[in-house]
């Protein structure tokens, strides 16, 4: 899309976005071709709940399977260090930390490359090719012996994870609206962050294995690797990579429930790379401001594979470490089920929740830092609360990707707001120096300020800057300068062009090119 009326900054929009915006019809969205080949009425809202229900039905579990083992895979380590990896593979504390980090080393390499991918290829079989590749490198964690041999399968793990996330937001934005999303996200997350409850149980499970030379560690590698590649195997049998292509739905159906979504103000899938949408992502100060987010509240995310390090340092055997850190996952699944809740009954909502999340990981660092050793209890109770940490990730995750319309501007916000991620995991683990242990003083007052309190201001922020924005995009509507429709031009084999009248929906417009749309809150 060249045309200057579609370009710029939100002040040259406001005043050139009167006439309808036209573009030819291989960069309009999927959704157009859909449309082009049935004709169907809106959904009454008894189809409209009906579509839904299948699609929950169909969808959601999916995710919810894929985030939990995500998160159990991307625990192994943690869970590995008090099974006998640190004694086998011959680490330090710093060579540890250092496994940690460069798997978010090869996740930021991998961002940009899978993001594309995602927008090139079908979504749910690039996920699934990248979900058994994920799969058997776990598996490759087996035969390591040495910190240079795990350094470079923790690489890989990373080049292989980064496509995951990335893919199930996709798959949330062409079938679900945004209302809808931002309660699903926590549901999913919600199953994502239990895995401590699995981890706990797998590696208590595994300790009474006795297998000689072949130590309990690799048995969690096992079990966790060879689920995650029976997992990418049904993926990719099952699960659709778009509404387009959703056999468990009829033609109609199909397309029913794009219209289903229509209050998104968003397309479906355009697999054509646009170098303009790209650029205003770049350009976009919210986009950022995400970035930002991202970036900071991962500052906190070195935690994951310290926890049963941590907690064993308190005093607590073996044993009772691997119960013990299934409490964090039991916090982390009822505080995140608590916000869907909040969320499904209450309207833009996002800010107050993330802001509001932020206040018991603030009181943990603040006990972290300033109970005595003594009281390991009141030390275990602060590190249980800082799980209500996930609500934020969850929600101003799927924020991000609501307030970015657009297929390659989407993808480049969620694929910048993976690096904020990718960048924090990256730096946090180096926050657990063997010279700050047992306490971290240090670490626990870098994670309140960094990853605590500058997150929940940044939140509040974005709040006050989209608000002002669909204010200003309502008194454009108030004054008819907002178009909904647009104009597809067809050039036929002689040579002549003719042109189409169609929703604005379908042109694949970007948030900025559409002032019909407005941002969620």
């Amino acid at each position: 899309m060249s045309s200057d009326s579609l370009k710029g900054d939100d002040s040259t929009v406001t005043t050139r976005n009167v006439a309808p915006p036209k573009l030819p019809d291989k960069f309009a969205d999927e959704s157009y071709k859909l449309f082009s080949q049935v004709i169907v009425e809106e959904p009454t809202p008894e189809e409209a709940k009906r579509i839904q229900k299948k699609l929950v039905r169909r969808i959601l579990p999916f995710i919810c399977v894929g985030y939990h083992l995500m998160y159990v895979d991307k625990q192994t380590l943690g869970s590995s260090a008090i099974l006998g990896i640190l004694k086998d593979g011959h680490l330090n504390a710093n060579q540890y930390n250092w496994l940690s980090s460069i798997f978010y080393l090869g996740y930021l390499v991998a961002e940009w490359p899978q993001n594309l991918a995602l927008q090139r290829f079908p979504v749910a079989k690039w996920l699934a090719g990248n979900l058994i590749i994920w799969g058997c490198i776990l598996l490759l964690h087996i035969p390591c012996k040495n910190f240079a041999s795990l350094f470079v399968v923790r690489f890989f793990l990373g080049l292989a994870e980064a496509c995951i996330v990335p893919s199930f937001l996709l798959i949330l934005g062409m079938f679900f609206t945004y209302d809808e999303q931002s309660v699903l996200m926590p549901l999913m997350w919600a199953a994502g962050n239990a895995s401590p409850i699995t981890s706990g149980l797998l590696s208590y499970g595994v300790l009474w294995i006795d297998t000689g030379s072949f130590s309990s560690w690799k048995w969690f590698m096992v079990i966790t690797g060879s689920l995650t590649v029976i997992f990418g195997i049904s993926v990719w049998f099952f699960f659709p990579d778009s509404p387009l292509t959703a056999s468990f739905l009829t033609l109609e159906e199909r397309a029913q429930a794009i219209l289903r979504i229509q209050s998104n103000h968003s397309g479906i899938e355009q697999k054509h790379f646009k170098r303009h949408q790209f650029i205003e992502a770049i350009r976009d100060p919210k986009t950022w401001l995400f970035f930002l987010h991202a970036w900071s509240q991962e500052m906190a995310n070195g935690l994951t594979n310290q926890y049963s390090l941590i907690i064993k340092s308190f005093g607590f055997t073996t044993l009772q470490t691997t119960l013990l850190g299934c409490i964090t996952g039991l916090t982390s699944l009822v505080s995140l089920l608590a916000a869907a809740v909040i969320l499904a009954k209450t309207r833009n909502s996002r800010a107050w929740l993330s802001a509001a999340a932020y206040i018991p990981p603030i009181i943990s660092c603040i006990l972290l830092i300033a109970l005595p050793w003594s009281n390991r209890w009141g030390l275990l109770s602060a590190i249980w609360i800082r799980s209500t940490g996930g609500i934020p990730y969850a929600v101003v995750m799927i924020w991000a990707a609501n307030c970015s319309a657009g297929h390659t501007k989407k993808t480049a916000v969620i694929a910048l707001y993976h690096v904020g991620y990718g960048l924090g995991n990256l730096l946090s683990p180096q926050l657990f120096q063997p010279q700050y242990a047992p306490r971290y003083i240090v670490t626990w007052a870098v994670i309140l300020g960094v990853a605590c309190v500058l997150p929940s201001a940044i939140v509040l922020y974005l709040r006050w800057y989209l608000v002002k924005e669909n204010r200003r995009r309502d008194a454009l509507d108030q004054q008819g300068k907002v178009q909904e429709i647009g104009i597809v031009e067809h050039l036929d084999e002689s040579g002549e062009t003719t042109e189409d009248v169609v929703d604005a929906r379908q042109l694949d417009l970007t948030d900025r090119e559409n002032l019909a749309f407005r941002y969620v809150l």
